[in-house]
């Protein structure tokens, strides 16, 4: 198998992919063009699927993108209208995004190991209560303070009203940093177990409240990474996948009309017509609209409508967006709400669209060589200093695949940094100790 895989990944998957791409250029129009990339990046994706079957978050993060080729099909196949906005349903579009995915995941597919080993999956944990009370307090204080405004049923529905954010800055997603620490910190205690369960609902809680559905995913998939137990067997895992899809898609109809949601009968509410698209000529969806953002994204950099300095500008804004709030720096800084008044769109974008716009063609295969690096070493640096980052990184990715990537080198790199200053503490809490202990003998 290992020879298969090293001849699929560093020959055959490239030498389709150059096909196509010559295809790409030749007729950057013709719809048989996306049926060639559309069955070629499936085929990609299904292959790394059955390659990361054993390491379930990252075989998790392979599912999430494949369902970001889901309303391709629905568009080439069953001709709906996939996205509100109109520009973003032409084909070269579809063409085009599709083209950059499979060049991102066949980049990411070269640089991955043969196999992807689920050895040494295991969070290891240290104990010291004054850490992990410290972490404790300050998650609790982000789950009621970060965020302030109307609830889903105060407000009639999602976007209906604002929700301000603790002095403007968005700390609400930090939380992830302070729960993985107490978890860290929290040794084999069953009490602080409970506490952390207690914790984690409270967020969840606040979070729906507010319609997040973003923040309680990103949540649910750090709580599987910390207590999901890989023992080859994957009927859980599939059961968490399917519950997770049908909860979020039922929780999607609460969000948009809570009231109305809540004066249905509840056979009404739970039917699975609510999770299995309508037979209607669209089908409109969160993918859809990244789609069509990503494509915006990509078409501000093809048509030539940006300026090489409003490209090179939101890069380095983007690169000081690490540090400095977004909200301190020029429109072109988030590039996803540039010009939105022209080019309307719901924000986002996929991360290899950010990179196009930035870098073009070697930018997306840059990021794809990251990405691959990080999935291929996942287990080799769970535990080392890097282990904060990495965990942030694959608790995340709903956020910077689809979102922004500033969360990839901003949130996860602060992760690093500050669990690096409690390994510090807590040595230094040890040796105090130690050396109370010896003076007491």
């Amino acid at each position: 198998m290992g020879f298969i895989d090293t001849l699929f990944k560093t020959l055959i998957y490239p030498i389709i992919f150059i096909l196509i791409s010559v295809f790409f250029f030749i007729y950057p129009n013709e719809k048989f063009v996306l049926i060639i990339a559309l069955v070629y990046t499936t085929i990609l994706m299904v292959n790394l699927f059955m390659k990361t079957i054993n390491v379930k978050i990252i075989n998790l993060f392979v599912l999430f993108a494949f369902s970001y080729l889901i309303p391709v099909y629905y568009y080439t196949f069953a001709n709906k209208i996939i996205t509100s906005y109109d520009h973003s349903n032409n084909l070269n579009l579809l063409i085009k995004y599709t083209y950059i995915y499979g060049l991102f995941f066949t980049v990411l597919a070269f640089f991955l190991p043969n196999s992807i080993s689920n050895r040494g999956i295991r969070i290891n944990k240290k104990d010291n209560f004054i850490i992990f009370y410290v972490n404790v307090s300050i998650c609790l204080f982000i789950a009621f303070f970060s965020k302030s405004g109307e609830s889903l049923l105060s407000s009639g529905g999602y976007g209906q009203t604002e929700i301000s954010n603790l002095g403007g800055f968005a700390i609400g997603e930090y939380f992830l940093i302070f729960f993985f620490l107490a978890f860290k910190f929290s040794g084999n205690q069953k009490i602080k177990k409970y506490i952390l369960i207690i914790l984690a609902s409270i967020y969840i809680i606040e979070s729906l409240a507010f319609g997040l559905r973003n923040e309680f995913i990103q949540l649910s998939i750090l709580l599987f990474i910390l207590y999901y137990k890989e023992n080859g067997k994957s009927y859980g895992y599939f059961a968490f996948i399917l519950l997770g899809l049908y909860f979020s898609s039922i929780f999607a109809v609460f969000r948009s009309n809570p009231i109305a949601f809540l004066q249905s009968s509840i056979t009404e509410n739970l039917a699975l017509s609510n999770v299995i698209d309508n037979e209607n000529d669209s089908y409109i969806s969160h993918q859809g609209d990244v789609i069509h953002s990503s494509s915006r994204i990509i078409n501000f950099r093809d048509n030539g409508i940006t300026s090489n300095e409003v490209i090179y500008s939101s890069a380095a804004f983007f690169v000081l967006s690490a540090v400095i709030p977004q909200k301190y720096l020029p429109e072109e800084a988030n590039i996803a709400a540039y010009k939105k008044d022209e080019y309307p769109a719901g924000g986002g974008g996929s991360l290899f669209a950010y990179f196009y716009f930035w870098l073009w063609y070697p930018g997306v295969i840059i990021i794809a060589i990251y990405i691959g690096f990080l999935i291929g070493n996942y287990s080799k640096y769970l535990n080392s200093i890097f282990g904060a980052y990495i965990i942030l990184v694959f608790s995340t990715f709903p956020r910077w695949f689809s979102y922004s990537p500033i969360n990839l080198f901003k949130m996860c790199m602060y992760s690093l940094v500050i669990y690096f200053i409690f390994l510090l503490i807590d040595r230094h809490i040890r040796e105090y100790v130690s050396q109370k202990n010896q003076l007491v003998k």
